[in-house]
């Protein structure tokens, strides 16, 4: 018999979907966060397992053993978030770096790197934030000089995901300080072991274990001509090209770990009982539960129109902003009335509500924050009614 949420994805979506929640299940996922976030350990043997198991990088191209499906790559986000933080953290910011490559790299790029991250034995971390450029990222001063062979690269950068752990780091750089950033901007494929320095490993809030917030320095870093990827000068068009895909991903993530946090709210309210009634019969709380599914579902329903949109080849820069939007707003909104909703309860360590609060509030930061979402929300929406005189919100 069919389900509700099968109706929305194809056979095979959800041929994957149910193989992989069977295989987090089996694997003792929620167990294994358990023990994360007592221990404070990186669960990079967990995530190669995924990738043994071929559950990793589906949306490279099917010659590269990937289904081609940011759709699949979506569902996969949404899974780890729902069963495993750290783990989809890792998931989060790894999914960027081989999907960028698969895009823009040279042949010889990918077959060195792609394998290895498809089998999830390698990690990635991507490289764009520094000291003074973080929404505004044109204000990049890493440098990248090219002498005779090789690319010295100078600078340093702040706040990378993975950034310690990373078996490879898409670094963005200025090759041409003469211009505009926008048109002098190159990416550059990095790996640990050819002279950058990590600097610091920060915690984030509430110490986030499990996960790596690293600054990281170049001191005129040597890095060969053929680790260039894409062209010189093309960095901006390859941020810019694969935000959407990696917002996307983002966005799915938090709605899958906000799935268990409702889940929560409304299991303790049927069972916890004031003045002689079940929370649940209070409207006072029953409207919380309501609000907080109509909120989650509408995020969810956003992540995978705007999977969609990137796998069918439109240009999907609005959607995705307002689905890391919808996303982070909505999980906030779901911590925040799960832990009103737990009361005392739900400010302790006795439930993960006040943990899922730290991470929701989090959340609304990375792959951009809100206020820069809703900017180029606004953007898109002019201009599309200038375009065509729609409004752009069609």
């Amino acid at each position: 018999m069919k389900n509700r949420e099968d109706i929305s994805f194809s056979v095979a979506e959800n041929k994957y979907r149910v193989a992989l929640r069977d295989f987090l299940v089996s694997a003792d996922a929620q167990k294994i966060e358990q023990e994360i976030n007592e221990q404070d350990y990186y669960p990079r043997e967990f995530y190669g397992k995924l990738g043994t198991a071929g559950f990793l990088a589906q949306v490279l191209p099917i010659e590269y053993d990937g289904s081609g499906s940011l759709t699949c790559e979506a569902i996969l986000a949404e899974e780890l978030g729902a069963a495993c933080v750290p783990l989809a953290w890792i998931h989060s910011t790894s999914s960027y770096v081989y999907a960028t490559i698969a895009r823009y790299g040279t042949e010889t790029q990918r077959k060195k790197y792609l394998p290895a991250m498809k089998s999830g034995a390698k990690v990635g971390a991507i490289a764009i934030t520094e000291p003074e450029a973080g929404s505004d990222v044109m204000r990049m001063a890493t440098k990248a000089a090219l002498k005779d062979d090789e690319y010295v690269i100078t600078g340093e950068k702040r706040n990378i995901t993975n950034g310690s752990k990373a078996d490879l780091v898409l670094v963005w750089a200025i090759t041409n300080p003469e211009v505009d950033p926008a048109s002098g901007l190159s990416v550059f494929i990095v790996e640990p072991g050819t002279g950058f320095e990590v600097v610091e490993d920060y915690k984030l809030l509430g110490g986030f274990p499990g996960t790596v917030n690293s600054h990281l320095k170049f001191n005129n870093m040597s890095v060969p001509v053929e680790n260039l990827l894409g062209y010189e000068n093309e960095g901006a068009k390859i941020l810019f090209d694969e935000l959407a895909i990696e917002r996307a991903l983002y966005a799915a993530m938090l709605v899958g770990e906000a799935r268990p946090v409702i889940e929560l709210a409304v299991r303790y309210s049927m069972v916890r009982e004031q003045f002689g009634t079940k929370l649940s019969r209070f409207e006072a709380v029953s409207f919380k539960v309501a609000d907080m599914a109509t909120k989650l579902e509408a995020a969810k329903l956003m992540v995978y129109h705007t999977a969609r949109l990137i796998d069918a080849g439109f240009n999907a820069e609005k959607e995705s902003a307002m689905a890391k939007l919808l996303a982070s707003e909505a999980f906030y909104e779901v911590a925040n009335n799960t832990v009103q909703i737990l009361g005392g309860r739900g400010v302790t360590d006795e439930y993960p509500a006040e943990w899922a609060f730290r991470m929701a509030r989090l959340s609304m930061i990375p792959a951009g924050t809100n206020e820069i979402m809703r900017f180029i929300v606004q953007r898109e929406v002019y201009k599309g009614y200038k375009d065509n005189k729609s409004g752009g919100l069609v």
